[in-house]
């Protein structure tokens, strides 16, 4: 039985489809309820895209529906990762959209070219392929989510973003916890195992609980990261995050004993501190 929760509800228009209604609380899960009537979008997946429009649409286009149709955003090379989610119907006539999935070995030798096979830890795409990745509640699932990031930044272009999610609602912990022991090439737990769905019927592990510290891993990689909220009448739908990474171009620092450049990383944006890693995060 479902955990009890208060009604709520709030007032807006759906930023995937454009719909304007009243969205209302219908489970305990606060990212995956206030369904839009229409596209069936939840929460996370609305907000994500409120953070896509935030940086790619001008101040009237209020939906994907209506960006993807600005030949501005038609000539972006995007990427995403996965094969369930609101932004593929909507995203799938554009030119130089491109998905993935993730296929055990014994699969690999039959892929869909249409939806090839892709490992977020080690991709085929050369450096500087995109200039957008959107993922969404994948991280958690990657044994090496550090080493996602850091493919993540060099498939994007300086100055390139990756939003997504991963399940995270303010207040937010301050560190990440690694629920598995990934130092060998088999999987030890540390808690007790967790699964998602995986949005073709089965379940997916996840291997970490992330806090306020994926930005600091994100740095690491390259990036800026923001963590955007809503600002809706609802306070419990207002604790929802989405990240918005950008991809900066490392400055290099010159090291004279080496004769060498050494990268610089930058941080997050929000004044926080930094907080400890666990090594398994690698």
């Amino acid at each position: 039985m479902e955990k009890p929760f208060p009604p709520d509800s709030y007032r807006a228009c759906c930023t995937l489809c454009g719909r304007a209604q009243t969205f209302e609380r219908r489970a305990y899960a606060i990212r995956e309820t206030y369904r839009c009537a229409g596209c069936r979008a939840s929460l996370r997946e609305r907000e994500q895209a409120a953070a896509l429009l935030a940086c790619h649409a001008p101040p009237a286009v209020v939906s994907i529906a209506q960006l993807v149709e600005l030949p501005s955003f038609r000539n972006l090379r995007i990427y995403e990762p996965g094969t369930s989610g609101p932004f593929r119907a909507l995203m799938r006539s554009l030119p130089f959209y491109q998905q993935s999935d993730y296929l055990p070995p014994e699969r690999r030798t039959n892929q869909n070219p249409k939806l090839p096979h892709q490992d977020l830890q080690s991709m085929d795409f050369p450096d500087q392929a995109f200039n957008l990745v959107l993922s969404s509640d994948i991280l958690e699932h990657v044994r090496h989510p550090r080493r996602a990031l850091a493919e993540i930044a060099r498939v994007l272009k300086p100055g390139g973003r990756h939003i997504f999610t991963v399940p995270l609602q303010h207040p937010m912990a301050a560190a990440s916890v690694a629920r598995v022991d990934v130092s060998t090439a088999e999987d030890r737990h540390l808690l007790a195992p967790h699964y998602h769905g995986d949005g073709k019927g089965g379940r997916s592990l996840v291997y970490t609980d992330f806090g306020a510290d994926i930005a600091d891993f994100a740095a690491a990689a390259g990036f800026t990261t923001q963590f955007h909220r809503p600002a809706t009448a609802s306070q419990t739908a207002n604790m929802v995050v989405t990240l918005v990474c950008m991809r900066h171009p490392l400055p290099a620092r010159h090291d004279s004993t080496q004769g060498s450049a050494t990268a610089q990383s930058q941080g997050r944006t929000d004044g926080t501190g930094s907080a400890t890693r666990h090594q398994n995060l690698a």
